[in-house]
């Protein structure tokens, strides 16, 4: 029981949002289009409960098309972890478009973030989909410094329609996560370092399972560490089942039910093995001790 509370306790520190974000600038489409840096595409109105100000961009060849629709001097970013982040929607995009930002930094260059994932914020444009968030996120350093313009395109290589809500410039703290997304427990970023992590001490306890019960030692600590994995992936698989039912990303849901397939798989059908191991090391041993006491005694 202790056992369960404990990996109860860790999988839901693991689950806590990793979403912080500060908000430097909230672009309107219709705004831009009052001034000077009217964005190229055409104004619709949106339905709820989608956003209501969009801005539609087309490819209507077969040619490849980038379309600049958002250009920031100055944004007043203070931080070196920022994003342009939104909605996009999308209908009948021909092989693999997706959304870039350019960000400048005078005379140290520019350089480019790009939705070419496949799945999360940073998901590719194919196909056709409903409204879903984006992230365009850069994570710059000192030596960059802080970024005097952003400019955001969308790239279609070949036919399709697009359709993005209104923007925003956000920035984070250093320990923030900039592909998390309110309401998801964790971004593509921390699933990854989860994964790596967990998989890694998985792996190192499981060899370590193996070589003591190869040399026949330390029965009842691998017995309660093969115990404690196999709770440990039962509430793995649980709690995976749970973010899938509630429509997290595959990021999410995804280690989640993996790592808890392994364990129970594994784990359980190996633990009986364990156990019989054990045993016959321990019949072994008490014939062992008859044969020499009858040796004596003769």
């Amino acid at each position: 029981m202790r056992t369960l509370l404990f990996a109860s306790l860790l999988v839901l520190a693991a689950v806590l949002p990793a979403f912080g974000e500060t908000i430097v600038r909230e672009i309107s489409w219709k705004a831009l289009r009052e001034t000077q840096e009217a964005p190229m595409g055409e104004l619709v109105e949106g339905k709820k409960p989608g956003p209501i100000d969009v801005l539609k961009v087309e490819n209507e060849g077969r040619e490849p098309g980038t379309i600049n629709v958002f250009r920031l001097d100055h944004p007043g970013i203070t931080s070196f972890r920022y994003a342009v982040t939104g909605q996009v929607r999308y209908e009948s995009v021909e092989e693999t478009g997706y959304l870039e930002m350019w960000s400048a930094f005078g005379d140290k260059g520019e350089y480019f973030s790009r939705t070419l994932g496949e799945w999360g914020p940073m998901r590719s444009l194919q196909g056709s989909s409903d409204w879903r968030p984006f992230s365009l996120p850069f994570l710059a350093n000192e030596q960059h410094g802080l970024p005097t313009r952003l400019v955001v395109n969308v790239v279609l290589p070949g036919k399709g329609t697009v359709y993005m809500g209104p923007l925003r410039v956000v920035q984070y703290e250093q320990n923030e996560d900039p592909l998390a997304i309110p309401g998801e427990w964790w971004g593509e970023r921390t699933s990854g370092l989860i994964g790596g992590i967990t998989g890694g001490v998985v792996g190192c306890l499981g060899g370590l399972i193996g070589v003591l019960a190869g040399l026949g030692r330390s029965r009842n600590f691998v017995l309660t560490l093969a115990k404690a994995l196999l709770w440990f992936g039962v509430l793995s698989l649980l709690v995976g089942l749970v973010a899938l039912g509630l429509g997290q990303p595959y990021a999410v849901w995804y280690p989640l039910l993996l790592l808890g397939v392994i364990l129970t798989a594994v784990i359980g059908a190996n633990l009986r093995t364990l156990r019989r191991r054990y045993e016959e090391l321990e019949l072994r041993r008490m014939a062992a001790m008859d044969v020499a006491a009858g040796s004596r005694s003769g």
